[in-house]
């Protein structure tokens, strides 16, 4: 997820090979159309993790009625949310259970990569 100065990088599972490897080097290559950036990483407490995809999903409306009221407006990461068990209207408790389950990792533009 890009948020400008940083992004979220969230696994699917704390077992997959990339979130140790990303563990062990606190560094990621992105590459997109071609290009690749080095980014620092840095794995989040589960809490803090909890804390910030709860106030990232809050803008989202929470049910139908609420859509229709407000009207169209950007709308929330519907399959990511489905794959991680997840819903807008969760609550702190479960947002920090996802990130005890599913590492989240913030990812800042490394200094030496310009």
């Amino acid at each position: 997820m890009d948020l400008g100065e940083r992004g979220l990088l969230q696994a699917a599972s704390a077992e997959v090979d990339w979130v140790s490897n990303l563990r062990a080097s606190r560094e990621a290559v992105i590459t997109r159309k071609g290009e690749s950036k080095t980014y620092e990483a840095t794995e989040l407490a589960p809490d803090a993790a909890g804390r910030l995809l709860c106030k990232l999903l809050a803008p989202f409306p929470k049910s139908r009625l609420i859509r229709a009221v407000v009207g169209p407006m950007d709308r929330p990461p519907v399959a990511v949310l489905h794959y991680f068990r997840l819903r807008v209207d969760d609550n702190l408790d479960d947002y920090v259970a996802l990130g005890r389950r599913q590492p989240v990792f913030e990812l800042r533009r490394s200094k030496s990569s310009g």
